[in-house]
């Protein structure tokens, strides 16, 4: 029915769990942008069902997810980023989905603690889908989906696959935009529960070059989307208060000598500061920690 696709970096303690927790009938790919041959050899060993794929380099998120989506034979693909836990209800209840249910280009499970954050984003009502598959799992036309969901790859063909400008973040506002433009319908299930863990995708030791990597992604990220869909001028005006907030920031940190913090607050301004001079998404914080790791 559909190929599980996860997206990993540095996610060994999240990665079995996840596997071992998937019916075995269902293929699995992994993305492994950190080069850990060792879990390749692990997985692949223990689990017949499970395909490791280790590009040259970190590819990030957009390229990383098309290598593997390219890879993949199946209609549908299931993307997942490693800080996630899937029931096995979860899983059940999507593959009846998917039978009754195929007009769509995304669709996607909702979390279980929607407290804090959620999934999708709905801009504006839309019409109901009354029919039975729709009620028994709580179908919904959304505006934006974000990091769990299902794809059917077929119109991913046509629509195109992930914007390899960006590295990490907004790479699926960005799909769904462009499956918004182009006519084709987002569904979430609210029914369908999955577990997000949060933050938790790459292991402890890497949590203070994670902070780095995600103030400056995010804010380059943020004004690429936004120049994309709009216009240079429109973007620095809706990122500009950020690079002010920041920079205070950066200088009481100074003055203060606090230099973990400064690093991650100048690392959001020089996000901008490249994005507003149009550089590419280059930093790769990590690559300081090879001569550690």
């Amino acid at each position: 029915m559909f190929t599980l696709l996860i997206m990993s970096f540095h996610s060994r303690h999240l990665i079995s769990r996840l596997v071992e927790s998937i019916d075995k009938k269902i293929p699995i790919v992994i993305v492994e942008n950190s080069q850990d041959y060792e879990l390749k050899n692990k997985l692949e060993k223990e689990h017949e069902n499970v395909r490791v794929i280790i590009p040259d380099k970190n590819l990030g998120f957009a390229k990383g997810a098309n290598l593997g989506i390219s890879e993949i034979k199946t209609e549908y693909i299931f993307l997942n980023p490693a800080d996630v836990f899937l029931p096995k209800k979860c899983i059940d209840e999507l593959i009846e989905c998917l039978k009754e249910f195929s007009d769509f280009a995304m669709l996607a499970p909702t979390y279980t603690d929607e407290a804090t954050y959620r999934n999708y984003e709905l801009y504006s009502e839309k019409p109901k889908i009354n029919n039975n598959i729709a009620k028994k799992f709580g179908m919904k036309e959304v505006d934006i989906i974000d990091g769990t969901f299902i794809i059917k790859k077929s119109e991913f063909e046509k629509i195109g696959f992930f914007d390899e400008n960006i590295f990490i973040y907004f790479e699926p506002w960005d799909l769904s935009k462009r499956i918004s433009l182009a006519g084709k319908k987002m569904y979430v299930c609210e029914k369908i529960k999955f577990e997000h863990l949060g933050s938790q995708s790459h292991e402890p030791k890497f949590n203070f070059e994670a902070t780095l990597s995600r103030n400056w992604h995010y804010c380059w990220s943020k004004f690429y989307y936004i120049r994309k869909y709009s216009n240079y001028f429109y973007a620095i005006k809706k990122t500009f208060s950020i690079l002010v907030k920041a920079s205070i920031k950066c200088i009481k940190c100074k003055l203060s000598n606090n230099k973990k913090q400064y690093q991650i607050h100048m690392a959001e301004v020089k996000g901008l500061i490249a994005a507003y001079l149009l550089r590419k998404s280059t930093y790769r914080p990590y690559e300081s920690l090879k001569k550690r790791i």
